[in-house]
């Protein structure tokens, strides 16, 4: 049974889920049996078929539940993300965990309570990152033209000093390429100044650039340069920057709270950006955090209280849904353990062992297929994202399915047109699936495609 979408967000999916889990317990059964009795049924029904009857609710309650509550989907309908790419601008939703997920539901039909949400979130986040204070907005292309718009408004005439490396762009929701940090800039009318190339930025560019009262050192990361260059990059920037006495405003795409460096992922830790004249760190809420698409901003509290204001005289406050979601999100992963259990936490951090075993059982159940001439199996350094994270890569496992008299395009159609949809990589000859971010309980949804 499908129910209308406009409809599904009413559905009180959680009592719904507490329901289904209460079907054939003795007590319910003898109630409804009592209940009949003092109706002055004629029939009463026996208690096997009062079982009958509930276990068989129960079961449609959960088919109807089980697409609200799963994790987050990507695309416009729902269906599973094969190909690799956790943070790609091609998804239209978030991996939110199960309890985000069951908080949004909640908020649907409840009254937020805004004052108290924002004062937890808060205070979580500074805990979390070391930040005076906190800003949450819808994105961060609204979170840089913010910090740029209340720059200009100060009347300090600062001069914003761009190296070309850290012009990034900056993915959001609802626009395929994203926005761009130049753009952006310009948007605000701040006075900007671009350096270095799309390949280097020497000591020397930073030198010469930020000779002006006023300077504000804009930098990004990922960026255009190579991983190990990234480091050096960034430590000149910043020494150049307090020698001059200019402001730094960084945008961590790859900022988390726990450190990834035993996974192999190159990120870094929020909680250690606070160096000398940083003023303003601003991370989305998504991508490591494995919260819902939003922008934060982190600073001190004489930087974020003039934005502050401009945001809320301009309705920039992210909404109570994104603040409750980000709040659970945060809660659910104050340890790297606990991180590790969240939808992205599991999809990085999941074991080749453990990717090897489940390829294998794929394989063997796949082998049968009408469609499929041979499965093989490979480990490949897949890139978790298009754009900033095009660089950035992770070794997983790789189902291969090499089609039998149809093209690969045609098999992966297939997947596509499924009544869970399968988005896949198409080879020349092959259609590929990227393990490390299908959750194992979606494996049953790819054997059972026609």
């Amino acid at each position: 049974m499908r129910i209308p979408g406009p409809f599904k967000d009413l559905l009180p999916v959680e009592a719904v889920k507490q329901l289904s889990q209460l079907v054939a317990q003795p007590a319910l059964i003898s109630a409804l049996k009592d209940a009949a009795q003092k109706l002055g049924w004629k029939d009463t029904l026996q208690a096997a078929n009062i079982q009958q009857i509930l276990q068989q609710t129960g079961k449609w309650m959960e088919s109807v539940s089980e697409p609200w509550l799963r994790n987050a989907q990507p695309g416009l309908t729902p269906g599973i993300n094969a190909t690799g790419e956790l943070f790609s601008s091609r998804w239209c939703t978030h991996r939110l965990g199960a309890d985000a997920v069951g908080t949004l539901h909640q908020l649907h039909t409840q009254y937020a309570e805004t004052t108290k949400l924002d004062t937890q979130l808060n205070h979580l986040l500074m805990g979390m990152t070391s930040a005076q204070s906190v800003l949450i907005v819808p994105n961060i292309s609204i979170a840089l033209y913010l910090a740029a718009c209340a720059d200009v408004a100060s009347g300090k005439g600062s001069q914003w000093v761009l190296p070309r490396v850290d012009c990034i762009r900056l993915p959001q929701s609802g626009t395929t390429p994203g926005g761009n940090v130049r753009a952006i800039l310009d948007q605000a009318k701040v006075r900007t100044i671009e350096i270095g190339t799309m390949q280097d930025c020497e000591r020397s560019d930073f030198s010469e650039a930020l000779t002006v009262p006023n300077g504000v050192l804009l930098m990004a990361s990922p960026n255009a340069l190579a991983i190990e260059s990234r480091r050096e990059h960034r430590r000149s920037s910043i020494d150049v920057a307090v020698q001059q006495s200019a402001s730094i405003i960084e945008i961590l795409m790859d900022g988390s709270l726990h450190d990834l460096s035993e996974l192999g992922v190159q990120s870094r830790v929020i909680s250690e950006s606070w160096e000398k004249n940083v003023e303003l760190v601003i991370v989305p809420g998504d991508a490591f955090l494995g919260g819902p698409s939003c922008g934060i901003l982190l600073g001190k509290n004489e930087v974020l209280e003039s934005i502050t204001k401009m945001a809320d005289s301009v309705g920039w406050q992210a909404s109570s849904d994104t603040k409750a979601a980000l709040l659970r999100t945060l809660q659910a992963s104050t340890t790297l353990q606990d991180w590790k259990q969240l939808p992205v936490g599991a999809s990085l951090s999941t074991s080749l062992d453990n990717l090897d075993h489940r390829a294998k059982r794929l394989a063997t159940q796949l082998a049968m297929h009408p469609s499929i001439e041979r499965v093989a199996i490979e480990k490949k350094s897949c890139r978790i994202g298009a754009g900033v994270w095009s660089s950035v890569r992770l070794e997983s496992t790789v189902l291969q399915l090499f089609p039998k008299s149809i093209s690969a395009s045609a098999l992966a159609e297939q997947f596509a047109l499924a009544p869970v949809p399968v988005w896949a990589n198409v080879q020349s000859d092959h259609v590929e699936f990227v393990l490390r971010t299908i959750e194992p309980d979606e494996d049953r949804w790819i054997v059972k495609v026609d």
